[in-house]
């Protein structure tokens, strides 16, 4: 079997109506108002079934997926269709836990909302877990100076080698 996946800054490419959007956790800040963003943006166009939250990392005594979710039902996404994934502390950890969430709900596909820089990893990892997903990112802005800088192109870099590629 081969997999096709096509990344796009920010935009869904496939015409089919996603089961599921997930959420990866992040610490709050930044990226992870980005990230609820882009997953609002996503939610409100696309109407998915069930929207996964996820991420068991716990900082400042909260867990991600319940700081995630609580953002998201803030957000207009009923909360009914918000499930936590809170035993996950890595992205390949995300991936397992949020594929046996998805089986468990008979969802055959999901849209992944994450960091551009992180777009690479989650792809691969979700499907190495046998879950056929795409990828929408939260754009990171670029940063003015310094180490800053050569994190934001290690980043780019990453995001550049995902634009394209095939699993088999």
């Amino acid at each position: 079997m081969t997999v096709i996946f096509r990344l796009e800054m920010g935009e869904f490419t496939s015409p089919n109506r996603p089961d599921a959007l997930v959420v990866l956790g992040c610490r709050e800040g930044g990226a992870f108002d980005r990230r609820i963003d882009a997953a609002a943006r996503a939610f409100e166009e696309l109407d998915p079934l069930v929207v996964v939250a996820s991420g068991g990392r716990r900082w400042s005594g909260r867990a991600e997926a319940d700081a995630l979710a609580e953002r998201l039902i803030a957000r207009a996404v009923p909360e009914e269709r918000v499930v936590r994934e809170l035993c996950s502390l890595s992205t390949l950890e995300n991936a397992a836990y949020t594929a046996e969430l998805l089986r468990e709900r008979g969802v055959r596909r999901a849209v992944i909302v994450t960091c551009d820089f992180h777009a690479a990893r989650a792809l691969l990892c979700f499907s190495l877990m046998g879950v056929d997903a795409e990828i929408r990112t939260a754009k990171t802005p670029v940063p003015r100076r310094g180490r800053a800088l050569r994190e934001w192109l290690s980043r780019a870099i990453d995001h550049r080698a995902a634009t394209a590629w095939t699993v088999r």
